[in-house]
C-alpha cells in the first residue's frame, strides 16, 4: 500500500477514535473534557493536505512516472520487427561433360572376331550392310566362331536398320567375363577402342566384374 493511503487512513482512524472517545465518556466521571479545537484543526489540516493516490497502476499517480512508461511503450512499439535473414542457396555447378575419346575409326580390310563378337555386331560397328558382309565371307547368320577373320568388302553399302542397340552416352556396370569388345556389341554403333579410351584404359585391358565404366 502506498504511503499516502497509509497516512490518510491513520489520520482518519485517529480522528474517529478521538470523536468516539469524546462521545463515550462515562457519566460517572463528571464533566467531559472538550477536545482542544486547535488539535482537531491540526489533524483535519493534515488530512486535507494529503494527495489522493491515483489508480493502482504501480505509479502512485505520479505524472512523471506515467510519462516515462508511456514514452518507453511508444519507443518499444517503434522498434521494427527484424526480418529473417535471406540465405542464398548456391547454385550447383554442373560437372563438365567429359569429351568423347578421339580414336582412329578407320574400317580395316580384315577383322578378327573376339569373344562376345559376331558378324552382325561388326556390321553395325563399321556401318556395313550385314547381308553383303556375310555373303562376301560365305557365312550364314550363325556360321561364325571366335578368332574367325572377316574380310571387309569394298563398297558394301550401309547397315540396313538401327545401328544403336542401347542409348548412350551412359554408364555401364561390367558383368563377369565381359570385355570392351563384347560391351561394344551390346551398344551396336560404339567402337571398343572408344569405350576403353573414355575410361583411360587400353582396349585389351581386363575388366573387373562390378566396375562401372563410361560409354561415350
Amino acid at each position: 500500500m502506498k504511503k499516502g493511503k497509509i497516512f490518510f487512513l491513520v489520520s482518519l482512524l485517529v480522528l474517529t477514535s478521538m470523536l468516539l472517545s469524546a462521545c463515550l465518556q462515562p457519566a460517572s466521571t463528571g464533566e467531559v473534557t472538550p477536545q482542544d479545537d486547535g488539535e482537531l484543526q491540526t489533524i483535519l489540516d493534515a488530512v486535507a493536505q494529503q494527495t489522493p493516490s491515483g489508480s493502482d497502476d504501480g505509479t502512485g499517480g505520479n505524472p512523471s512516472v506515467m510519462d516515462s512508461l508511456s514514452a518507453t511503450q511508444t519507443a518499444q512499439a517503434d522498434i521494427p520487427t527484424p526480418e529473417p535473414p535471406v540465405v542464398d542457396t548456391p547454385t550447383p555447378t554442373p560437372e563438365p561433360t567429359k569429351p568423347v575419346a578421339d580414336v582412329n575409326k578407320t574400317v580395316p580390310e580384315k577383322y578378327t572376331l573376339r569373344e562376345g563378337e559376331f558378324p552382325w555386331c561388326i556390321a553395325r560397328r563399321f556401318n556395313l550392310n550385314a547381308v553383303v558382309l556375310l555373303n562376301f565371307n560365305g557365312l550364314s547368320g550363325s556360321q561364325y566362331k571366335v578368332g574367325q577373320v572377316l574380310a571387309i568388302p569394298d563398297n558394301p553399302g550401309t547397315f540396313d536398320g538401327e545401328r544403336m542397340l542401347a542409348s548412350h552416352p551412359t554408364t555401364y556396370t561390367v558383368s563377369a567375363n565381359e570385355t570392351f569388345y563384347s560391351i561394344a556389341c551390346k551398344f551396336g554403333d560404339v567402337w571398343p577402342e572408344e569405350i576403353a579410351a573414355q575410361n583411360g584404359m587400353e582396349v585389351e585391358d581386363a575388366l573387373t566384374a562390378g566396375t562401372t565404366i563410361e560409354i561415350p
